[in-house]
């Protein structure tokens, strides 16, 4: 077995018999409502990836699947996880593709040469409590003439799940985890001047990389890729990448060849380049990300534009209307739930702030604010909260600066 690393996510595994997986396809920059972009630029195009034998697609998230170019024949396999609620599925089911192939949390199927096994999310949340948690993220296990290799993508397992999986697959040839936070803190949180922003980038990162070195332990790989989850930030947003809370690849790997209390082959990939499990060996040469040739291609696309912008700008009268109504919507929706929150939650609107989630804590507040015309996206379902926060085009004020993680899920369903 054998791993072509693209970007991301995103990558091919082969087999022994030839077979190849396509996993996580993100190709083109501008993914969450425009802001995401490739660093190193992805020279991999659209054209050559047509030619596999199957799609694993992690969860709806677009740098894992990228709506916009998702354009493969209506009936090639398509591995997720068969797990509610399944918002995945049911898009897929939408755009014409008839053949998935549905795998249930810890069941094992056949495909070709493969073993395929897939994990719904192993925590709720790696960081911070959580009743609601992650409702998207799954994980494949692919084995092959007894090689294996997890890709865990967003579904980052704690020392628990590491210690089951050890167990159940016994060897473990690769492992490929993301070690960055993909949110909104500390970059868009404006209740923080710069140099608290710049200091909790610091203890993000730091505490991501110490828990891939409190849980690898369990696991015990024979290598570990550290160059999945890598991002930056491209057009008007692009001034946060100083302080998005995530680190290189190379960074990572640093970081564990020097604090990883394990025997493991740590190593990074680029664009094109292949690693052999069999042979647990690298077949092409990296080169280390040069990190002022990554600021300068920062600069050069700092000016470019997002979809949203170019939209008419919305009449503020409608748009405070509407808004109102998408939060009595919301807590509709959120019946089902039966949560209940301390924070309360507004949206600025020209400066006027519309309650969107009244807390039990009157003293705790999150205020709200993007683009007039991106939040008549939203409303409109021409865009999407999570991808809009995710994307860093949200700008946040919250006191006390305690995060309760649940209100962030649930703005997911604000829209009309």
């Amino acid at each position: 077995m054998n791993f072509k690393f693209i970007g991301n996510a995103g990558g091919i595994f082969t087999g022994s018999k030839g077979s190849k997986i396509l996993c996580d396809p993100w190709i083109i920059d501008g993914v969450f409502e425009g802001s995401w972009y490739h660093y190193p630029p992805v020279k991999t195009k659209l054209s050559d990836i047509q030619n596999v034998d199957a799609i694993y697609i992690s969860h709806l998230h677009p740098d894992h699947f990228d709506e916009r170019y998702f354009e493969f024949s209506k009936d090639i396999p398509l591995i997720v996880l068969n797990e509610e609620p399944n918002f995945l599925k049911k898009k897929l089911i939408k755009m014409g593709y008839n053949n998935l192939i549905e795998i249930k949390n810890d069941e094992t199927v056949k495909f070709n040469e493969f073993n395929l096994t897939a994990y719904k999310p192993f925590v709720k949340h790696q960081y911070e409590e959580s009743i609601l948690g992650d409702l998207i993220d799954s994980a494949l296990v692919l084995n092959d003439n007894n090689i294996t290799a997890i890709n865990f993508n967003d579904n980052v397992p704690d020392v628990k799940a590491c210690t089951f999986l050890r167990e159940k697959f016994k060897q473990i040839d690769l492992v490929m985890v993301n070690y960055n936070s993909a949110g909104p803190y500390p970059s868009c949180f404006d209740n923080l001047n710069v140099k608290e922003k710049k200091k909790e980038h610091n203890r993000i990162s730091m505490r991501n990389l110490e828990y891939l070195c409190n849980i690898m332990p369990a696991l015990k790989p024979k290598s570990i890729l550290t160059s999945m989850g890598s991002y930056i930030l491209g057009g008007k947003q692009s001034y946060k990448n100083e302080y998005l809370g995530t680190t290189t690849g190379d960074e990572c790997a640093v970081y564990l060849k020097e604090n990883l209390k394990i025997d493991a082959n740590i190593f990074c990939l680029r664009d094109n380049q292949t690693f052999d499990l069999s042979a647990q060996k690298q077949l092409d040469k990296y080169e280390k990300i040069d990190l002022d040739e990554m600021k300068n291609y920062i600069r050069s696309i700092k000016e470019f534009k997002y979809d949203y912008e170019t939209d008419n700008e919305p009449e503020t009268q409608v748009l405070c209307k509407d808004t109102e109504l998408a939060a009595e919507k919301l807590l509709e929706r959120l019946k089902r739930f039966h949560l209940e929150f301390k924070t309360n939650v507004f949206i600025e609107i020209n400066e006027k702030q519309i309650p969107i989630i009244n807390g039990e804590d009157g003293n705790r507040k999150l205020y709200c604010k993007m683009d007039n015309k991106l939040l008549r996206r939203i409303l409109d379902r021409k865009a999407h909260w999570n991808n809009a926060e995710i994307g860093a085009h949200i700008t946040y004020k919250r006191y006390p600066n305690n995060m309760e993680a649940d209100v962030h899920t649930v703005m997911s369903f604000f829209h009309l």
